[in-house]
Protein backbone atom coordinates (compact mmCIF):
# COMPACT_ATOMS: atom_id res chain seq x y z
CA UNK A 1 0.00 0.00 0.00
CA UNK A 2 2.75 2.52 0.91
CA UNK A 3 4.63 1.43 -1.94
CA UNK A 4 1.52 2.62 -4.40
CA UNK A 5 1.47 5.58 -2.40
CA UNK A 6 4.34 6.86 -3.29
CA UNK A 7 4.51 5.68 -6.69
CA UNK A 8 1.15 8.03 -7.25
CA UNK A 9 3.71 11.02 -5.48
CA UNK A 10 5.87 10.12 -7.61
CA UNK A 11 3.49 10.59 -10.59
CA UNK A 12 1.43 13.47 -9.36
CA UNK A 13 3.96 15.86 -7.97
CA UNK A 14 5.57 16.37 -11.22
CA UNK A 15 1.98 16.67 -12.73
CA UNK A 16 1.41 18.95 -10.86
CA UNK A 17 4.20 21.54 -10.57
CA UNK A 18 4.03 21.82 -14.05
CA UNK A 19 0.41 22.66 -13.84
CA UNK A 20 1.07 25.23 -11.32
CA UNK A 21 4.03 26.54 -13.75
CA UNK A 22 1.19 26.89 -16.25
CA UNK A 23 -1.24 28.68 -13.97
CA UNK A 24 -0.04 31.83 -15.05
CA UNK A 25 0.55 31.11 -18.68
CA UNK A 26 -3.23 30.49 -18.63
CA UNK A 27 -4.29 33.08 -16.32
CA UNK A 28 -2.44 35.57 -18.79
CA UNK A 29 -4.37 33.80 -21.72
CA UNK A 30 -7.52 34.28 -20.21
CA UNK A 31 -7.15 38.05 -19.31
CA UNK A 32 -5.57 38.68 -22.58
CA UNK A 33 -8.95 37.06 -24.28
CA UNK A 34 -11.09 39.04 -21.75
CA UNK A 35 -9.99 42.15 -23.33
CA UNK A 36 -9.28 41.44 -26.37
CA UNK A 37 -5.16 42.16 -26.85
CA UNK A 38 -2.91 40.60 -28.64
CA UNK A 39 -5.65 38.73 -31.01
CA UNK A 40 -3.51 36.91 -34.04
CA UNK A 41 -4.52 39.70 -36.50
CA UNK A 42 -2.42 42.50 -34.69
CA UNK A 43 0.82 41.15 -35.36
CA UNK A 44 2.27 40.23 -38.58
CA UNK A 45 1.26 37.20 -40.29
CA UNK A 46 4.36 34.62 -40.27
CA UNK A 47 2.53 31.60 -41.99
CA UNK A 48 3.62 33.21 -45.41
CA UNK A 49 -0.34 32.63 -46.53
CA UNK A 50 -0.42 28.89 -45.45
CA UNK A 51 -1.07 29.66 -41.59
CA UNK A 52 -4.51 27.54 -40.11
CA UNK A 53 -5.73 30.47 -37.82
CA UNK A 54 -5.01 33.49 -40.24
CA UNK A 55 -7.89 33.87 -42.67
CA UNK A 56 -8.17 37.15 -45.16
CA UNK A 57 -11.36 38.42 -43.66
CA UNK A 58 -12.61 38.61 -40.29
CA UNK A 59 -16.00 39.69 -38.81
CA UNK A 60 -16.43 42.98 -37.22
CA UNK A 61 -17.62 43.43 -33.94
CA UNK A 62 -21.53 43.37 -34.11
CA UNK A 63 -20.84 40.18 -36.77
CA UNK A 64 -22.91 42.60 -39.53
CA UNK A 65 -19.70 42.94 -42.06
CA UNK A 66 -16.45 41.32 -42.86
CA UNK A 67 -13.54 43.24 -43.19
CA UNK A 68 -9.29 42.71 -44.11
CA UNK A 69 -8.00 41.26 -41.20
CA UNK A 70 -5.48 43.55 -39.85
CA UNK A 71 -2.23 42.23 -40.61
CA UNK A 72 -3.54 41.27 -44.31
CA UNK A 73 -4.42 44.65 -45.05
CA UNK A 74 -0.69 45.29 -45.20
CA UNK A 75 -0.30 43.05 -48.67
CA UNK A 76 -4.09 43.11 -49.85
CA UNK A 77 -5.42 46.67 -48.75
CA UNK A 78 -8.70 47.25 -46.75
CA UNK A 79 -11.77 45.83 -47.94
CA UNK A 80 -15.62 45.57 -46.20
CA UNK A 81 -18.42 43.63 -47.54
CA UNK A 82 -21.88 42.22 -45.66
CA UNK A 83 -21.56 39.23 -43.83
CA UNK A 84 -25.15 38.74 -45.24
CA UNK A 85 -25.51 39.68 -48.91
CA UNK A 86 -28.55 41.13 -50.72
CA UNK A 87 -30.81 39.56 -53.05
CA UNK A 88 -29.91 42.47 -55.10
CA UNK A 89 -26.13 42.60 -54.63
CA UNK A 90 -23.99 41.01 -57.42
CA UNK A 91 -20.23 40.20 -55.53
CA UNK A 92 -17.43 39.91 -57.36
CA UNK A 93 -14.05 39.09 -55.39
CA UNK A 94 -10.62 39.84 -57.76
CA UNK A 95 -7.77 37.33 -57.16
CA UNK A 96 -4.45 38.05 -58.25
CA UNK A 97 -1.27 39.74 -56.69
CA UNK A 98 -0.07 43.27 -56.92
CA UNK A 99 -1.55 44.15 -60.58
CA UNK A 100 -5.14 42.93 -59.04
CA UNK A 101 -4.41 45.36 -56.47
CA UNK A 102 -3.71 48.39 -58.38
CA UNK A 103 0.36 49.01 -57.58
CA UNK A 104 1.93 51.02 -57.66
CA UNK A 105 -1.27 52.86 -56.67
CA UNK A 106 -4.25 51.40 -54.91
CA UNK A 107 -7.15 49.40 -54.91
CA UNK A 108 -9.09 52.48 -55.73
CA UNK A 109 -7.67 52.91 -59.46
CA UNK A 110 -7.60 48.95 -60.41
CA UNK A 111 -9.24 47.31 -62.84
CA UNK A 112 -11.33 45.44 -60.03
CA UNK A 113 -12.81 49.17 -59.11
CA UNK A 114 -13.42 50.34 -62.90
CA UNK A 115 -15.55 47.15 -63.54
CA UNK A 116 -17.64 48.03 -60.30
CA UNK A 117 -18.27 51.29 -61.40
CA UNK A 118 -18.94 50.56 -65.37
CA UNK A 119 -21.40 48.07 -64.04
CA UNK A 120 -23.16 50.34 -61.90
CA UNK A 121 -23.35 53.02 -64.09
CA UNK A 122 -24.44 50.59 -66.87
CA UNK A 123 -27.23 49.26 -64.37
CA UNK A 124 -30.58 50.48 -64.59
CA UNK A 125 -32.19 48.27 -62.19
CA UNK A 126 -31.73 48.37 -58.63
CA UNK A 127 -28.77 45.37 -58.84
CA UNK A 128 -25.52 46.97 -56.88
CA UNK A 129 -22.31 45.67 -58.28
CA UNK A 130 -19.60 45.21 -55.90
CA UNK A 131 -15.82 44.45 -56.24
CA UNK A 132 -13.69 42.61 -53.35
CA UNK A 133 -10.24 43.14 -53.88
CA UNK A 134 -8.20 40.26 -53.61
CA UNK A 135 -4.77 41.11 -55.18
CA UNK A 136 -1.73 40.32 -52.76
CA UNK A 137 1.73 41.74 -53.10
CA UNK A 138 3.90 39.20 -53.95
CA UNK A 139 0.71 36.67 -54.12
CA UNK A 140 1.66 33.88 -56.37
CA UNK A 141 -0.72 31.42 -57.81
CA UNK A 142 -0.26 28.63 -55.35
CA UNK A 143 -0.93 30.87 -52.50
CA UNK A 144 -4.12 32.45 -54.08
CA UNK A 145 -5.92 28.80 -54.39
CA UNK A 146 -5.90 29.35 -49.97
CA UNK A 147 -7.30 32.45 -50.42
CA UNK A 148 -10.07 31.33 -53.13
CA UNK A 149 -11.18 28.38 -51.19
CA UNK A 150 -11.83 30.81 -48.37
CA UNK A 151 -13.61 33.49 -50.51
CA UNK A 152 -16.24 30.50 -51.59
CA UNK A 153 -17.55 30.88 -48.53
CA UNK A 154 -19.36 34.35 -48.79
CA UNK A 155 -21.43 33.57 -51.70
CA UNK A 156 -19.49 34.95 -54.83
CA UNK A 157 -21.28 35.37 -57.79
CA UNK A 158 -18.41 35.74 -59.86
CA UNK A 159 -14.43 34.77 -59.31
CA UNK A 160 -11.73 36.89 -61.46
CA UNK A 161 -8.59 35.33 -61.40
CA UNK A 162 -5.66 37.43 -62.83
CA UNK A 163 -1.84 35.84 -61.87
CA UNK A 164 1.42 35.09 -62.93
CA UNK A 165 4.31 37.92 -62.68
CA UNK A 166 4.96 36.62 -58.90
CA UNK A 167 5.53 32.93 -59.69
CA UNK A 168 9.40 32.95 -59.80
CA UNK A 169 9.92 35.73 -57.41
CA UNK A 170 9.59 33.42 -54.25
CA UNK A 171 12.16 31.46 -53.87
CA UNK A 172 10.65 28.61 -52.31
CA UNK A 173 10.20 24.69 -51.74
CA UNK A 174 6.77 24.00 -52.29
CA UNK A 175 5.82 21.20 -50.14
CA UNK A 176 8.19 21.91 -47.18
CA UNK A 177 6.88 25.28 -47.05
CA UNK A 178 3.33 24.40 -46.54
CA UNK A 179 4.10 21.41 -43.88
CA UNK A 180 6.47 24.11 -42.23
CA UNK A 181 3.51 26.46 -42.32
CA UNK A 182 1.16 23.74 -40.98
CA UNK A 183 3.24 23.20 -37.86
CA UNK A 184 3.59 26.89 -36.80
CA UNK A 185 0.14 27.74 -37.46
CA UNK A 186 -1.77 26.47 -33.65
CA UNK A 187 1.23 28.45 -32.26
CA UNK A 188 0.01 31.65 -34.14
CA UNK A 189 -3.34 31.94 -32.46
CA UNK A 190 -1.94 32.10 -28.76
CA UNK A 191 -2.47 35.78 -27.74
CA UNK A 192 0.10 35.58 -25.09
CA UNK A 193 2.77 34.40 -27.89
CA UNK A 194 1.47 37.53 -29.88
CA UNK A 195 1.92 39.50 -27.06
CA UNK A 196 5.11 38.39 -26.59
CA UNK A 197 5.99 39.24 -30.41
CA UNK A 198 4.28 42.91 -30.05
CA UNK A 199 6.09 43.84 -27.13
CA UNK A 200 9.27 42.38 -28.91
CA UNK A 201 8.23 44.67 -32.32
CA UNK A 202 6.77 42.18 -34.54
CA UNK A 203 3.33 44.26 -33.99
CA UNK A 204 1.82 45.69 -37.30
CA UNK A 205 2.60 49.37 -36.21
CA UNK A 206 6.04 49.05 -35.84
CA UNK A 207 6.59 46.80 -38.71
CA UNK A 208 5.08 49.42 -41.00
CA UNK A 209 7.98 52.06 -39.16
CA UNK A 210 11.07 49.34 -40.12
CA UNK A 211 9.78 48.43 -43.75
CA UNK A 212 9.28 51.28 -45.40
CA UNK A 213 11.85 50.43 -48.07
CA UNK A 214 11.28 47.06 -48.05
CA UNK A 215 8.83 44.29 -49.66
CA UNK A 216 6.29 42.62 -47.12
CA UNK A 217 8.33 40.24 -44.84
CA UNK A 218 5.71 37.83 -45.00
CA UNK A 219 7.07 37.05 -48.51
CA UNK A 220 10.00 34.71 -48.88
CA UNK A 221 11.14 36.31 -51.63
CA UNK A 222 15.03 36.35 -53.34
CA UNK A 223 14.61 40.18 -54.08
CA UNK A 224 14.69 40.68 -50.10
CA UNK A 225 17.58 38.08 -49.52
CA UNK A 226 20.57 38.77 -48.84
CA UNK A 227 22.75 37.53 -52.09
CA UNK A 228 19.26 39.08 -53.88
CA UNK A 229 19.84 40.29 -57.32
CA UNK A 230 23.17 37.85 -57.33
CA UNK A 231 20.60 34.77 -56.22
CA UNK A 232 19.04 35.13 -59.35
CA UNK A 233 20.84 32.44 -62.18
CA UNK A 234 19.95 30.39 -65.73
CA UNK A 235 18.44 27.20 -63.84
CA UNK A 236 15.92 25.74 -66.25
CA UNK A 237 15.05 23.05 -64.00
CA UNK A 238 13.97 25.33 -61.62
CA UNK A 239 11.97 27.64 -64.14
CA UNK A 240 9.79 23.89 -65.33
CA UNK A 241 8.94 23.09 -61.74
CA UNK A 242 7.54 26.77 -61.24
CA UNK A 243 5.65 26.82 -64.56
CA UNK A 244 4.34 23.14 -63.60
CA UNK A 245 2.80 24.34 -59.96
CA UNK A 246 1.43 27.25 -61.68
CA UNK A 247 -0.55 25.25 -63.87
CA UNK A 248 -1.45 22.58 -61.00
CA UNK A 249 -2.40 25.96 -59.02
CA UNK A 250 -4.82 27.89 -61.76
CA UNK A 251 -6.34 24.47 -62.18
CA UNK A 252 -6.70 23.83 -58.67
CA UNK A 253 -8.54 27.33 -58.51
CA UNK A 254 -11.18 26.42 -61.33
CA UNK A 255 -11.64 23.43 -60.06
CA UNK A 256 -12.60 24.83 -56.36
CA UNK A 257 -14.92 27.26 -58.18
CA UNK A 258 -16.54 24.64 -60.85
CA UNK A 259 -17.39 22.04 -57.90
CA UNK A 260 -19.10 24.84 -55.79
CA UNK A 261 -20.88 26.35 -59.31
CA UNK A 262 -19.52 29.92 -58.76
CA UNK A 263 -18.65 31.26 -62.02
CA UNK A 264 -14.69 31.81 -62.44
CA UNK A 265 -13.62 34.17 -65.61
CA UNK A 266 -9.80 34.81 -66.05
CA UNK A 267 -7.64 37.50 -67.32
CA UNK A 268 -4.22 36.94 -69.25
CA UNK A 269 -1.96 39.49 -68.45
CA UNK A 270 1.06 41.31 -70.13
CA UNK A 271 3.71 43.41 -69.63
CA UNK A 272 6.03 46.21 -70.70
CA UNK A 273 8.29 45.10 -73.11
CA UNK A 274 9.30 48.33 -75.06
CA UNK A 275 10.49 50.29 -72.41
CA UNK A 276 11.81 47.33 -69.65
CA UNK A 277 15.41 46.16 -70.14
CA UNK A 278 15.61 42.90 -69.10
CA UNK A 279 17.07 42.90 -64.82
CA UNK A 280 19.58 40.04 -65.35
CA UNK A 281 21.36 38.85 -68.40
CA UNK A 282 23.79 36.39 -68.35
CA UNK A 283 25.87 34.30 -71.32
CA UNK A 284 25.34 30.50 -70.76
CA UNK A 285 28.21 28.65 -68.27
CA UNK A 286 28.69 26.11 -71.27
CA UNK A 287 30.92 28.65 -73.69
CA UNK A 288 34.22 28.49 -73.20
CA UNK A 289 36.46 31.78 -72.10
CA UNK A 290 37.59 32.11 -75.87
CA UNK A 291 34.24 31.90 -77.50
CA UNK A 292 32.82 34.60 -74.61
CA UNK A 293 35.57 36.86 -74.91
CA UNK A 294 34.62 36.81 -79.10
CA UNK A 295 31.13 37.12 -78.15
CA UNK A 296 31.94 40.13 -75.68
CA UNK A 297 33.86 41.77 -78.10
CA UNK A 298 31.53 41.68 -80.51
CA UNK A 299 29.04 43.14 -78.42
CA UNK A 300 30.88 45.96 -77.14
CA UNK A 301 31.66 46.58 -81.27
CA UNK A 302 27.49 46.96 -81.22
CA UNK A 303 27.63 48.95 -78.47
CA UNK A 304 30.22 51.76 -79.80
CA UNK A 305 27.96 51.91 -82.82
CA UNK A 306 24.52 52.24 -80.76
CA UNK A 307 23.81 55.32 -82.77
CA UNK A 308 23.68 54.14 -86.15
CA UNK A 309 21.48 50.63 -85.53
CA UNK A 310 22.05 49.14 -89.05
CA UNK A 311 25.43 48.29 -88.26
CA UNK A 312 24.75 47.65 -84.62
CA UNK A 313 22.51 45.48 -85.85
CA UNK A 314 25.05 43.72 -87.83
CA UNK A 315 27.16 43.14 -85.40
CA UNK A 316 24.16 42.23 -82.65
CA UNK A 317 23.90 39.42 -85.28
CA UNK A 318 27.23 37.86 -84.95
CA UNK A 319 26.50 37.79 -81.11
CA UNK A 320 23.56 35.99 -81.98
CA UNK A 321 25.21 33.28 -84.57
CA UNK A 322 27.39 32.27 -81.39
CA UNK A 323 24.98 32.15 -78.64
CA UNK A 324 21.14 33.69 -78.14
CA UNK A 325 20.66 32.56 -74.76
CA UNK A 326 21.29 36.74 -73.27
CA UNK A 327 18.44 38.49 -72.51
CA UNK A 328 19.97 42.29 -73.09
CA UNK A 329 21.42 41.08 -76.83
CA UNK A 330 17.28 40.20 -77.63
CA UNK A 331 16.56 43.70 -76.12
CA UNK A 332 18.92 45.73 -78.15
CA UNK A 333 18.50 44.01 -81.18
CA UNK A 334 14.38 44.61 -81.13
CA UNK A 335 15.48 48.13 -80.35
CA UNK A 336 17.67 48.24 -83.93
CA UNK A 337 14.85 46.32 -85.72
CA UNK A 338 12.24 49.31 -84.29
CA UNK A 339 14.44 52.12 -85.38
CA UNK A 340 15.17 50.80 -88.75
CA UNK A 341 11.00 49.94 -89.22
CA UNK A 342 10.84 46.53 -88.81
CA UNK A 343 8.47 46.32 -86.23
CA UNK A 344 6.99 42.55 -86.23
CA UNK A 345 10.99 41.57 -86.29
CA UNK A 346 11.37 43.86 -83.00
CA UNK A 347 8.31 42.30 -81.46
CA UNK A 348 9.87 38.81 -81.83
CA UNK A 349 12.92 39.73 -80.30
CA UNK A 350 11.49 41.96 -77.15
CA UNK A 351 9.25 38.52 -76.15
CA UNK A 352 13.23 36.63 -76.74
CA UNK A 353 14.18 39.66 -74.54
CA UNK A 354 11.54 38.58 -71.47
CA UNK A 355 11.79 34.99 -71.58
CA UNK A 356 15.48 35.25 -71.59
CA UNK A 357 15.64 37.38 -68.34
CA UNK A 358 17.41 35.50 -65.88
CA UNK A 359 15.58 37.72 -63.13
CA UNK A 360 11.91 36.57 -64.57
CA UNK A 361 9.62 39.51 -62.95
CA UNK A 362 7.66 39.11 -66.11
CA UNK A 363 4.84 36.59 -67.26
CA UNK A 364 7.05 34.18 -69.59
CA UNK A 365 4.78 33.01 -73.18
CA UNK A 366 4.89 29.40 -71.68
CA UNK A 367 2.91 30.57 -68.98
CA UNK A 368 0.59 32.71 -70.81
CA UNK A 369 -0.09 29.58 -73.55
CA UNK A 370 -0.91 27.69 -69.99
CA UNK A 371 -3.78 29.98 -69.15
CA UNK A 372 -5.36 30.12 -72.33
CA UNK A 373 -4.89 26.15 -72.68
CA UNK A 374 -6.84 25.68 -69.17
CA UNK A 375 -9.22 28.49 -70.39
CA UNK A 376 -9.66 26.06 -73.12
CA UNK A 377 -9.82 22.84 -71.24
CA UNK A 378 -12.28 23.90 -68.69
CA UNK A 379 -14.27 25.73 -70.73
CA UNK A 380 -13.92 28.82 -69.04
CA UNK A 381 -14.22 32.57 -70.01
CA UNK A 382 -11.21 34.45 -70.92
CA UNK A 383 -10.38 38.14 -70.84
CA UNK A 384 -7.37 39.11 -72.78
CA UNK A 385 -5.76 41.33 -71.15
CA UNK A 386 -2.63 41.83 -73.12
CA UNK A 387 -3.80 41.74 -76.25
CA UNK A 388 -6.10 44.78 -75.04
CA UNK A 389 -3.23 46.90 -73.86
CA UNK A 390 -1.19 45.56 -76.66
CA UNK A 391 -3.29 47.34 -79.41
CA UNK A 392 -3.84 50.42 -77.22
CA UNK A 393 0.39 50.69 -77.89
CA UNK A 394 2.31 51.61 -80.98
CA UNK A 395 2.82 48.63 -83.56
CA UNK A 396 1.41 46.19 -80.44
CA UNK A 397 4.79 46.70 -78.68
CA UNK A 398 3.52 47.58 -75.48
CA UNK A 399 5.74 50.85 -73.54
CA UNK A 400 5.10 53.80 -70.74
CA UNK A 401 1.80 54.46 -72.17
CA UNK A 402 0.34 51.06 -70.89
CA UNK A 403 2.58 49.75 -68.18
CA UNK A 404 3.74 52.22 -65.07
CA UNK A 405 6.83 49.89 -64.71
CA UNK A 406 8.31 46.14 -65.80
CA UNK A 407 4.53 44.56 -65.41
CA UNK A 408 1.58 46.98 -63.48
CA UNK A 409 -0.59 48.49 -66.14
CA UNK A 410 -1.19 52.43 -66.14
CA UNK A 411 -4.01 54.02 -64.77
CA UNK A 412 -5.57 53.68 -68.36
CA UNK A 413 -4.42 50.42 -68.75
CA UNK A 414 -6.64 49.38 -65.91
CA UNK A 415 -9.64 51.62 -67.00
CA UNK A 416 -9.23 49.17 -71.03
CA UNK A 417 -9.10 45.88 -69.05
CA UNK A 418 -12.27 46.72 -66.73
CA UNK A 419 -13.73 47.56 -70.21
CA UNK A 420 -12.96 44.41 -71.73
CA UNK A 421 -14.22 42.61 -68.59
CA UNK A 422 -17.47 44.11 -68.21
CA UNK A 423 -17.36 42.99 -71.85
CA UNK A 424 -16.61 39.80 -71.96
CA UNK A 425 -19.43 39.60 -69.03
CA UNK A 426 -22.06 40.52 -71.49
CA UNK A 427 -20.86 38.46 -74.10
CA UNK A 428 -20.79 35.52 -71.73
CA UNK A 429 -24.00 35.95 -69.86
CA UNK A 430 -22.72 36.02 -66.70
CA UNK A 431 -24.55 39.15 -66.21
CA UNK A 432 -28.06 39.72 -66.91
CA UNK A 433 -28.14 42.61 -69.34
CA UNK A 434 -31.15 44.30 -70.37
CA UNK A 435 -32.37 45.67 -73.20
CA UNK A 436 -31.98 49.11 -71.54
CA UNK A 437 -28.47 48.88 -70.09
CA UNK A 438 -26.81 51.76 -70.82
CA UNK A 439 -23.54 52.78 -72.13
CA UNK A 440 -21.37 54.89 -69.19
CA UNK A 441 -20.13 58.64 -70.01
CA UNK A 442 -16.75 56.98 -69.08
CA UNK A 443 -14.76 60.29 -69.07
CA UNK A 444 -17.21 61.77 -66.52
CA UNK A 445 -16.90 58.40 -64.46
CA UNK A 446 -13.30 58.17 -64.29
CA UNK A 447 -12.97 62.01 -63.44
CA UNK A 448 -14.99 61.87 -60.43
CA UNK A 449 -13.28 58.76 -59.70
CA UNK A 450 -10.26 60.65 -59.93
CA UNK A 451 -10.94 63.66 -58.41
CA UNK A 452 -11.41 61.86 -54.75
CA UNK A 453 -7.61 60.77 -54.96
CA UNK A 454 -5.63 62.60 -52.16
CA UNK A 455 -2.73 65.03 -53.52
CA UNK A 456 -0.02 62.44 -52.54
CA UNK A 457 -1.79 59.54 -54.45
CA UNK A 458 0.52 59.98 -57.85
CA UNK A 459 3.63 60.83 -56.08
CA UNK A 460 3.40 57.41 -53.64
CA UNK A 461 3.45 55.64 -56.69
CA UNK A 462 6.31 56.81 -57.11
CA UNK A 463 7.63 55.86 -53.94
CA UNK A 464 6.72 52.23 -54.57
CA UNK A 465 8.40 52.42 -58.20
CA UNK A 466 11.55 53.53 -57.10
CA UNK A 467 12.07 50.63 -54.57
CA UNK A 468 12.14 48.07 -57.52
CA UNK A 469 13.71 50.06 -59.92
CA UNK A 470 16.14 50.66 -57.23
CA UNK A 471 16.98 47.04 -56.80
CA UNK A 472 16.85 45.85 -59.94
CA UNK A 473 19.92 48.61 -60.59
CA UNK A 474 17.82 50.54 -63.29
CA UNK A 475 20.64 53.48 -63.12
CA UNK A 476 22.81 51.38 -64.93
CA UNK A 477 20.48 50.80 -67.60
CA UNK A 478 19.35 54.50 -68.55
CA UNK A 479 21.02 54.31 -71.59
CA UNK A 480 19.11 51.42 -72.45
CA UNK A 481 16.15 53.45 -71.73
CA UNK A 482 16.98 56.61 -73.92
CA UNK A 483 14.15 57.79 -76.12
CA UNK A 484 15.05 57.90 -79.79
CA UNK A 485 11.47 58.57 -81.68
CA UNK A 486 8.73 61.32 -80.67
CA UNK A 487 6.69 57.90 -79.15
CA UNK A 488 9.39 57.40 -76.88
CA UNK A 489 10.04 60.84 -75.75
CA UNK A 490 6.22 61.36 -75.00
CA UNK A 491 5.35 57.69 -73.38
CA UNK A 492 8.17 59.05 -71.17
CA UNK A 493 6.51 62.16 -70.21
CA UNK A 494 3.37 60.71 -70.10
CA UNK A 495 4.90 57.99 -67.50
CA UNK A 496 6.19 60.97 -65.43
CA UNK A 497 2.44 62.38 -65.42
CA UNK A 498 0.75 59.06 -63.97
CA UNK A 499 3.48 60.21 -61.27
CA UNK A 500 2.71 64.03 -61.04
CA UNK A 501 5.97 65.00 -61.71
CA UNK A 502 5.42 67.79 -63.70
CA UNK A 503 9.00 69.36 -63.66
CA UNK A 504 10.41 66.66 -65.31
CA UNK A 505 7.17 66.30 -67.46
CA UNK A 506 8.55 70.10 -69.02
CA UNK A 507 12.06 68.57 -69.91
CA UNK A 508 10.81 65.83 -71.78
CA UNK A 509 7.97 68.08 -73.32
CA UNK A 510 10.59 70.60 -74.00
CA UNK A 511 12.38 68.19 -75.85
CA UNK A 512 9.82 66.55 -77.75
CA UNK A 513 9.39 70.29 -79.41
CA UNK A 514 12.94 70.51 -80.16
CA UNK A 515 13.73 67.46 -81.79
CA UNK A 516 10.27 66.41 -83.55
CA UNK A 517 8.40 69.26 -85.80
CA UNK A 518 5.19 66.79 -85.61
CA UNK A 519 5.17 66.88 -81.90
CA UNK A 520 2.85 70.16 -81.36
CA UNK A 521 -0.28 67.95 -81.95
CA UNK A 522 0.86 64.49 -81.03
CA UNK A 523 1.57 66.58 -77.83
CA UNK A 524 -2.12 67.78 -77.63
CA UNK A 525 -3.17 64.39 -78.08
CA UNK A 526 -1.47 63.06 -75.53
CA UNK A 527 -3.33 65.68 -73.24
CA UNK A 528 -6.63 64.70 -74.76
CA UNK A 529 -5.87 61.16 -73.97
CA UNK A 530 -5.35 62.49 -70.28
CA UNK A 531 -9.05 63.90 -70.06
CA UNK A 532 -10.45 60.93 -71.75
CA UNK A 533 -9.25 58.66 -69.16
CA UNK A 534 -10.72 61.49 -66.52
CA UNK A 535 -7.11 63.25 -65.39
CA UNK A 536 -8.07 66.29 -66.25
CA UNK A 537 -5.81 68.15 -64.24
CA UNK A 538 -2.93 66.61 -65.97
CA UNK A 539 -4.14 67.41 -69.06
CA UNK A 540 -4.78 70.88 -68.31
CA UNK A 541 -1.34 71.40 -67.11
CA UNK A 542 -0.41 70.01 -70.53
CA UNK A 543 -2.31 72.09 -72.73
CA UNK A 544 -1.18 75.34 -70.51
CA UNK A 545 2.21 74.61 -70.36
CA UNK A 546 2.36 74.10 -74.87
CA UNK A 547 0.02 77.28 -74.48
CA UNK A 548 2.58 79.54 -73.06
CA UNK A 549 5.97 77.86 -75.34
CA UNK A 550 5.00 77.29 -78.38
CA UNK A 551 2.82 78.88 -81.02
CA UNK A 552 -0.55 76.57 -81.26
CA UNK A 553 -1.04 74.58 -84.76
CA UNK A 554 -4.40 75.09 -86.28
CA UNK A 555 -6.17 71.38 -86.06
CA UNK A 556 -9.46 70.29 -85.15
CA UNK A 557 -8.06 68.17 -82.22
CA UNK A 558 -5.57 71.47 -80.79
CA UNK A 559 -8.73 73.78 -81.50
CA UNK A 560 -10.69 71.26 -79.27
CA UNK A 561 -8.03 70.75 -76.50
CA UNK A 562 -7.13 74.77 -76.40
CA UNK A 563 -11.23 75.42 -76.11
CA UNK A 564 -11.57 73.12 -73.51
CA UNK A 565 -8.70 74.03 -71.47
CA UNK A 566 -10.07 77.45 -71.07
CA UNK A 567 -13.25 76.59 -69.55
Amino acid sequence: MMASIKLKKRFLFPIGALLSGLLPLLGLELVLWAFNIAAPETVVDRSFGFGQYQPLFIPNKDQTELRTSQNKSLYFGTQRFAKQKWKTEFRMFFLGGSTVRGRPFTVDTAFAKWVELELNARSPDNTTYQSINCGGLSYASYRLARINQEILQYDPNLVVLATGHNEFLEDRSFTAAKANQTDVSPISSWRSVNWIRSLAGDDLESFKTNSEKRLPANVTARLDAKSGYASYQWDPVWKRDVIGQYRESITEIISQCQTKDIPILLVCLGSNLRDCPPIKSELPLTLSNTTRQKWLNLFDQATRHRDNPSTALKFYQQCSAITEEHALLHYRIARCFEQLGQNQAARKHYLLSKDHDICPLRLTEQMDRVIRELADQFDVPLVDGRRVLERASAHQIPGYEMYIDHVHPSIAGHQLIATAIVQQLIKSKLITQPDDFFTPDYAHMYQTQLQERPPSFFTNGLRRVQWLENWARRDRQQQELKPFDLRGRLAKADRLLGFSELDRVTIELTKALDQYPTAYPAIVELALQRRRQGDDYHANFVLSWLAEHSAPIESPNTNQALGLSSN
